[in-house]
């Protein structure tokens, strides 16, 4: 088994992630920690994401520790969610990534899943988490091959008004999210 720890600055605000994501032949784990802060509230999270060998979601758990909340949502990979108690959540359906407020982890999954070509460009359908308060949506995103060397891939990310330049290395984790997230470890 593989293993790789990533620690990430929030520039937005306050706050870091210290994250170890974890190679095998069963798939991929992530077991993270995020200490942040949103509109004045702090907040500490722990979660873990289960992925498979291609980096396509399986499952979510993640507890907001100081808030006594937590998540459970899992997929079949197909667009399927499924929360806590088994029960199908009809409008997160044709989704295949999720993408948690709180960290650019997440922006890993489409950039690792897919192969991508000089200037290809794809849209995609995501669970959007926020945090602190754990609430799901279903979200449109877009993401643009717009340069690449061995060592770094550069992505023009998009979500409704929202754009901006993301910098990933050569396992497709995030470096530099400009404003947002930065690389520290």
């Amino acid at each position: 088994m593989m293993k790789k720890t990533i620690v990430w600055e929030n520039r937005a605000t306050i706050g870091s992630e210290l994250m170890e994501i974890s190679f095998s032949e069963d798939g991929i784990s992530i077991e993270s920690t995020v200490i942040g802060i949103k509109d004045t509230l702090p907040y500490l999270i722990k979660y873990d994401v289960g992925l498979d060998e291609n980096w396509v979601f399986k499952q979510l758990d993640m507890e907001i520790l100081n808030f006594n909340e937590s998540l459970h949502i899992t997929s079949n990979g197909r667009g399927k969610w499924f929360d806590k108690n088994g029960k199908e959540m009809i409008e997160l359906q044709g989704a295949i990534d999720i993408d948690i407020s709180c960290t650019p982890f997440t922006n890993s999954l489409p950039i690792n899943r897919l192969k991508w070509g000089p200037e290809t460009s794809r849209d995609f359908e995501m669970v959007y988490i926020s945090v602190p308060d754990l609430s799901l949506k279903k979200v449109k995103q877009s993401y643009k091959l717009v340069n690449s060397s061995l060592e770094c891939r550069e992505f023009h990310y998009k979500s409704g008004n929202f754009q901006s330049d993301i910098i990933a290395d050569s396992d497709g984790l995030v470096i530099e999210y400009p404003g947002l997230f930065t690389r520290k470890y």
